[in-house]
């Protein structure tokens, strides 16, 4: 699951590691993104990556936000395939947030070279706005203990495969939507101020003393 996510650093230099060639200005800071909420994506084109709004879920008339998606079924499912197979995007984060079922207990997560995150996502239109939604898959060790599932995290030399606008192939597909390598993310507890959207401030990404075991953490 990937359900609150981290953007921080100066725009620039992100879209610069990014590849981004256009719309940095879409990059804005915020220690606790929730669904729902307006996210940068990165499309290409010929011209190359440009990072543009889109508001972070799939809408449907009967159904909650669709702000995840199962790599494992994406392909199939009605709500997604269509934008699997031509509409794919990166959604770049600083930063995720994980809560550790057992207690509720929030982790922060980043990657431990200090590189902005890509998540794999998917992209569509409704109406003049952009929606967008996270494919997840199992836990990497990095996650484990914490949660069953994570964002695809998606390694620079697979952008270009993912970006394009035509279909994967089957064996693409698989060796994409994959857990990223152990030790991609460090990880670390963080305050339950996270738990409310309304708190969105530098020091939710703090370090504080874990109140459980070191057998229940790893």
């Amino acid at each position: 699951m990937c359900g609150r996510i981290v953007r921080k650093g100066e725009p620039k230099k992100v879209a610069q590691n990014l590849g981004v060639v256009a719309g940095e200005e879409n990059w804005t800071t915020s220690y606790n993104v929730a669904p729902g909420s307006t996210i940068p994506i990165i499309r290409a084109d010929p011209a190359g990556r440009h990072m543009v709004p889109a508001s972070w879920g799939f809408t449907s008339s009967d159904r909650a936000p669709l702000f995840n998606a199962r790599g494992e079924t994406i392909d199939s499912l009605p709500s997604f395939r269509n934008a699997f197979r031509m509409s794919r995007c990166l959604v770049p984060a600083s930063g995720f947030y994980e809560w550790r079922p057992s207690d509720r207990q929030p982790f922060y997560f980043e990657r431990l070279d200090g590189q902005p995150l890509a998540f794999a996502g998917i992209w569509k239109q409704v109406g003049n706005h952009l929606q967008a939604t996270v494919i997840t898959t199992n836990p990497n060790a990095d996650m484990r203990g914490v949660h069953d599932r994570m964002p695809v995290i998606l390694s620079p030399d697979a952008w270009t495969d993912w970006l394009s606008a035509s279909p994967l192939s089957d064996s693409l597909r698989r060796s994409l939507l994959t857990p990223s390598p152990d030790g991609t993310l460090s990880r670390w507890p963080v305050g339950r101020g996270v738990g409310s959207i309304r708190n969105d401030y530098p020091s939710l990404i703090v370090p504080v003393e874990p109140p459980a075991t070191p057998q229940e953490l790893f």
